[in-house]
């Protein structure tokens, strides 16, 4: 009668951690794929990011070869030229506030 016991109480323990292992594998799993589409929407967002410079970059040549004429892309080539001025003053040690 001891080793029925003994047998069912080991057959219980196996089965009770054949559970938990399944259970913990199921739940490894579901953090993986979460991970992912962590690491999914990151990387479409890096992407969209990228497009958005690329636009401007667009539309800061076409403005600058008269292909593209707004006042909003004006204003922000001027900004932009003021910027570089600014930059390389900072850049050859003077003063950029002394830069016209």
């Amino acid at each position: 009668m001891a080793d029925d016991d003994s047998e069912d109480l080991t057959g219980r323990m196996l089965n009770l951690f054949g559970r938990a292992a399944k259970r913990g594998r199921q739940e490894l799993s579901r953090s993986l794929d979460a991970g992912r589409h962590q690491l999914e929407l990151r990387q479409a967002r890096r992407d969209l990011e990228s497009f958005w410079i690329r636009l401007g970059k667009t539309a800061y040549r076409l403005s600058e070869a008269d292909e593209l004429e707004h006042p909003s892309i004006k204003k922000a080539v001027a900004r932009i030229a003021e910027l570089e001025r600014r930059i390389e003053a900072l850049e050859q040690g003077r003063d950029p506030d002394d830069v016209a």
